[in-house]
Formats: structure tokens, C-alpha cells, sequence
């Protein structure tokens, strides 16, 4: 169902389907490299310059490029035919991704420094049982208690999201591997899961 339009709506250029501008993914275009433009996902919606949306779905963004029609967002004129043959959905797609698992990331970091979130199994199982967890993210390989985690999570509302690895996370930690971190904050669980399913539909298909 199209989002009413108002100021805070865009057009997805794949799709062609309106939504609210921070559920859609700009790109925006850089500079030369090898005799063709490139172009540059802005994630925040920061970026100065002209940009396009698309969905953060890589089926929108292989439509837009696929129809020549990022090129014509960024009214590129004489420039949108060799971008459309140098461009390549599956590219775009891995470098925004990329944009948004270092976002995820950065939550986290944030996260840590608030004190706001409990790391590892036992830590996070504390914190649903007093009802404080508004996200659980689990590591993709993470075994042993994760279903039952999942479980104690999804009766408190709580979202849980599978993202990275064991040894990533770990690693953003500190340790040498950490499976299961619990958002103590809504603020923050709010934009990690709108990150890791923007991650995680890129990279479907492709």
C-alpha cells in the first residue's frame, strides 16, 4: 500500500512505491573512478547533493539500475548511459549493506558505552527475566540456548534479530567470541533492527 504523499515521502525509484523517506535508501553520486561515475549509498540521508531512493531490498535497487532509472533520479543526462553499463546492482547492494552493518555496529559500541546493553547468554536471560530487553540479537551460528532466548523474548515483545557472527561480535566486545546481545534501550533496539533488515534484504538474491 503507497504511503500518502507528503514531505517526508519519496518515490522508491525501483519499485516505484512511496515511503517514508528514513524507510528508503539514498544514493547519491561521487566522484570519477576508472572513466565512470560512481555511485555512493548515504545510509543517514546526510550526504550533500542530489540523491535517489530506492528500497533498502535488492530487488529495487537491481529494478532501478535495470531500468536506467538511478541515473535519470540523479538527472545525469549524458552521463546515465555509461553508468547504466558500469554500474552494478549487485555492487551497490553490497556497499550499502555494508553501510548499514557498520551502523549496526556503531549502535552497539554506543550501546556499550550507556550501558545499555547485556552481553552474552546468561547476562541477557537476567535482563528478560526483569523485563528489560527491547531486542535480542543473536549471533548467526549462536546454538545452544538461542531458541529458548527467543522464546522468553517474543512473550516479553521483545524483536529478536539474527546478525554477524560469533567472532564479529566478539571482537566488537572485546572477547574472543559472544553469541547473544541483549538492547536494553528502545531507542537504540528501534534502529538496530531497521539496520540489520536493511542489511539482510540487500543481500537476499544477491
Amino acid at each position: 500500500m503507497n504511503v500518502p504523499v507528503t514531505e517526508s515521502s519519496r518515490a522508491c525509484v525501483g519499485c516505484r512505491q512511496r515511503d517514508d523517506r528514513e524507510e528508503l535508501l539514498r544514493f547519491v553520486a561521487g566522484g570519477m573512478q576508472d572513466g565512470s561515475l560512481q555511485l555512493a549509498p548515504d545510509i543517514r540521508r546526510r550526504a550533500p547533493g542530489r540523491g535517489v531512493s530506492v528500497h533498502p531490498r535488492y530487488r529495487c535497487v537491481a529494478a532501478a539500475v535495470r531500468s536506467g532509472a538511478l541515473g535519470r533520479g540523479l538527472g545525469l543526462g549524458a552521463e546515465m548511459g555509461r553508468l547504466a553499463t558500469e554500474v552494478s546492482a549487485r555492487q551497490l547492494s553490497k556497499s550499502a549493506a555494508e553501510q548499514y552493518d557498520r551502523r549496526a555496529a556503531g549502535l552497539l559500541q554506543a550501546g556499550q558505552r550507556a550501558r545499555k546493553l547485556a552481553l552474552g547468554t546468561e547476562a541477557a536471560r537476567n535482563a528478560l527475566d526483569a523485563g528489560k530487553v527491547h531486542a535480542l540479537l543473536i549471533a548467526q551460528e549462536a546454538e545452544g540456548s538461542r531458541d529458548e532466548l527467543a522464546r522468553a523474548a517474543e512473550r516479553l515483545g521483545a524483536r529478536c534479530l539474527v546478525w554477524s557472527t560469533k567472532e564479529e561480535l566478539g571482537r566488537l566486545f572485546g572477547r574472543a567470541m559472544l553469541s547473544i546481545v541483549a538492547v536494553l534501550d528502545v531507542g537504540i533496539a528501534t534502529e538496530l533492527r531497521h539496520v540489520v533488515r536493511c542489511a539482510a534484504e540487500l543481500a537476499e538474491d544477491a
